[in-house]
C-alpha cells in the first residue's frame, strides 16, 4: 500500500491550493486506498482557524478526512511563529513539529507531496 504525506503550506491568500491538497488527500485515500496523512505547515495553519470566513466548510472537510482514516496535524512551531495559539485551531487536530514530523514520515517510507 502506498503511503502519502500531504503538506499544505497555503494560507488564506490561496484557499484553492489548500482545497487541492485536501481533495488530493481524500482522493488518494478513497480511490487509491493509500495510507494518507496531512499536515498544515507555515501559513497553511491559517486554514484551521475557527474564526475564519469559511470555517464551517473547512471543519466539515477536516472531519471528512479524519472519518476517512486520514491523520490531520498542524505544525505548532508555525502557529507560534505567526503569533497564534492552539485555542484558535479546530479541536481534535494533533500538533506536531513540522520538520521532525516530515523526517519521521520519510523514515517510514511516506512519499511527500506539497501544496
Amino acid at each position: 500500500m502506498s503511503k502519502i504525506f500531504v503538506i499544505s503550506t497555503s494560507g488564506k491568500e490561496d484557499i484553492n491550493k489548500t482545497m487541492m491538497a485536501i481533495n488530493f488527500a481524500l482522493g488518494a485515500r478513497d480511490n487509491a486506498k493509500a495510507e494518507v496523512s496531512v499536515m498544515f505547515l507555515g501559513r497553511g495553519v491559517m486554514a484551521l482557524l475557527k474564526n475564519s470566513g469559511n470555517s464551517e466548510a473547512m471543519l466539515n472537510l477536516i472531519n471528512k478526512m479524519k472519518n476517512d482514516g486520514i491523520e490531520v496535524t498542524y505544525c505548532k512551531v508555525s502557529l507560534k511563529g505567526m503569533g497564534l495559539t492552539s485555542d484558535l485551531i479546530f479541536d481534535g487536530i494533533k500538533d506536531v513539529m513540522g520538520g521532525v514530523e516530515t523526517a519521521k514520515r520519510i523514515d517510514s517510507e511516506y512519499s511527500v507531496v506539497t501544496f
